[in-house]
């Protein structure tokens, strides 16, 4: 029972934090970084801006978010913050971390 009850534990914790497929040099690959443009695109760009940046400074600068922020970035995404709507619920998995991937492919260095 034990056994079952820790393959379960682990099955839920994949499913809560996807993978995002990354290429041998650390990179995400590319048809990832296209799909999150567009994902970008559709539900970004009107309040975040061209580039990932806002120049009003309403917005966050995308290309701010470091490596490590993954789950403060799902988190916001998922519910939402200040002004930002909630997107859980319209975002699929795959649409965030191709997301992930497109801001991570043109984030500061």
């Amino acid at each position: 029972m034990g056994k079952t009850r820790l393959t379960l534990a682990l099955l839920v914790l994949v499913s809560l934090a996807p993978a995002l497929v990354w290429a041998a040099d650390g990179a995400a690959n590319s048809a990832q970084v296209a799909k999150g443009q567009g994902v970008y695109e559709t539900y970004c760009v009107n309040c975040h801006g061209p580039e990932l940046q806002n120049n009003t400074g309403v917005a966050f600068d995308l290309r701010r978010l470091r490596a490590g922020e993954h789950q403060r970035f799902v988190h916001s995404v998922l519910n939402g913050k200040n002004a930002m709507p909630a997107w859980k619920g319209i975002l699929s998995n795959d649409d965030l971390n191709s997301l992930w991937a497109y801001i991570r492919a043109n984030a500061y260095p």
